[in-house]
Order: C-alpha cells, then sequence, then structure tokens
C-alpha cells in the first residue's frame, strides 16, 4: 500500500505479510514470513484460467475463469519443493502490469524448498504498482492420517475466510469485493481491498493445486487514485495462472 506511515502486519490466513509504508505517496515493500500452523510445504500446480464467468452469491463474489474440467498436475503427485518464485513468472508480465519495477529484497523473510516468495515495486512516477509472489508447498499433515494435499485444504480453507471477512486489513483498508475463481488449479479465490486515503487499490489471490498454495498481491495507484478492482483482480489472476504454468513446468 501506498502513503506515509509506520510498519504493519497484514495477515492473510495463516501466513503474514508485513508492509513497510514508505515516504510520500509510495506503496508498501513487502516481507512475507510463513505463519504458524501451516507447516512445511510441498508443491502440485496446473491450470488454465480464461474468460469471465456469471456473478457468485452474495459469500462468493463475481465468478473469474473457465468452468472446464482441466488437467490439474494433482494427479502427477504431490511436491516436496518449490521453484524459486522470482523465476517462475516471466519478466513481460511482470513489466508489463509492474512497469519499471525492482525486485526487493525480503531480508525479514527466509525462504526454503519449501516456500519463498519475491516481491517486485514501482514506488515512483504516476502509476506505483507493487507485485508479490508467494509459493507454498504443504506438507505436515498433523501426524493424522490425512494426506498433504488435506492439510494444504484445510489451509486453504481458513485463509479463504480470514481474507473474505476482511478481518486481516490494515487500518484504513475497506474491503470493496471478493472473486471465486473457476478452472484455476482446484480452487481459488482473489479478495480486492480500497485505502482510499492511501490512494491504493490492491488484490490478493490464493490458488490451491494439490498440496500447493500461491499467493499473489498485486497493488497501486493511478496519479493518487486506487488502482481498480478490475484491474487489480484480473492482474492478480493473470500471474496465478502463469504461476501454475510455470509450476507445471518445473
Amino acid at each position: 500500500m501506498s502513503g506515509s506511515h509506520r510498519s504493519g502486519e497484514y495477515r492473510t490466513g495463516s501466513h503474514r505479510v508485513v508492509r513497510e509504508r514508505r515516504g510520500g505517496r509510495r506503496l508498501a515493500a513487502i516481507l512475507g514470513v510463513v505463519g504458524v500452523g501451516v507447516g512445511i510445504c510441498v508443491l502440485a500446480v496446473y491450470a488454465v484460467l480464461s474468460g469471465v464467468g456469471a456473478s457468485g452469491g452474495d459469500d462468493a463474489g463475481r465468478v473469474v475463469g473457465s468452468g472446464a474440467t482441466e488437467h490439474t498436475p494433482t494427479a502427477k503427485g504431490e511436491r516436496t519443493a518449490v521453484p524459486d518464485s522470482c523465476a517462475i513468472v516471466g519478466q513481460g508480465l511482470v513489466d508489463r502490469l509492474a512497469p519499471k519495477a525492482e525486485r526487493t529484497e525480503a531480508d525479514n523473510y527466509q525462504g526454503d524448498d519449501h516456500q519463498n516468495q519475491c516481491v517486485w515495486g514501482a514506488y515512483a512516477g504516476a502509476g506505483k504498482r507493487q507485485l508479490t509472489v508467494e509459493l507454498r508447498a504443504i506438507t505436515d499433515t498433523g501426524g493424522g492420517a490425512r494426506t498433504p494435499t488435506d492439510a494444504a485444504r484445510a489451509t486453504f480453507a481458513s485463509e479463504r475466510t480470514a481474507d473474505e471477512s476482511g478481518k486481516g486489513l490494515l487500518a484504513g483498508q475497506e474491503l470493496a469485493d471478493k472473486t471465486r475463481l473457476s478452472g484455476v488449479g482446484d480452487e481459488g479465490y482473489v479478495v480486492y481491498s480500497v485505502d482510499d486515503k492511501q490512494g491504493s487499490g490492491e488484490a490478493i489471490g490464493n490458488v490451491r493445486a494439490g498440496n500447493v498454495l500461491i499467493t499473489i498481491h498485486y497493488s497501486g495507484s493511478d496519479r493518487g487514485d486506487p488502482l481498480s478492482s478490475r484491474a487489480a483482480t484480473d492482474g492478480a489472476v493473470e500471474v496465478a495462472k502463469a504461476a501454475l504454468r510455470g509450476l507445471d513446468q518445473s
């Protein structure tokens, strides 16, 4: 998010993203830390998103994506490691969604084979943007009979409930839209919030494919006005789709 403010926390489900609010009307630099209770991660992913479907109910918001049944990587087995999130999305897509963005070092974020994230930010000029891609492979099954995919499904459900309720928003942010995704991995959603005072709009997308969770943050402003719900949501979905393709090829 943009604007002058002390550092704050944003919780989306059981993982945490910390934002440093910079001076002037700058977008936040996100430093992520995987939260308590997620467990170590494992991965399996692929799906193609296309088109926009009809609106869902009040709880789901609009539905985006293809309703067609598509092959997903779940059938290929569960992964025990994730690739580098900085390389999973093509630079051309990053340049288009966040022109002139620079990759941000997440000094407080300790990535490993099971989870990592990458942040790109453009904090100057009329069009400010920030894009974050986080990959998590869930392996902790709680010592019971459930599989890593079962554990990932439970984690995803918890995060979706938290995000769609808006309970993790920073002061000043207001939940403005929520979208259920169709044909993207096994399940997915996007929530959009606005901070009018800071002049910023943000979409957070979360997609599950097998035992892997892919989380996208895409935020920005245009000449002081918040990035629109459509632009932010479509951008987050496009990045999620690209990440799914990249994971399938890794």
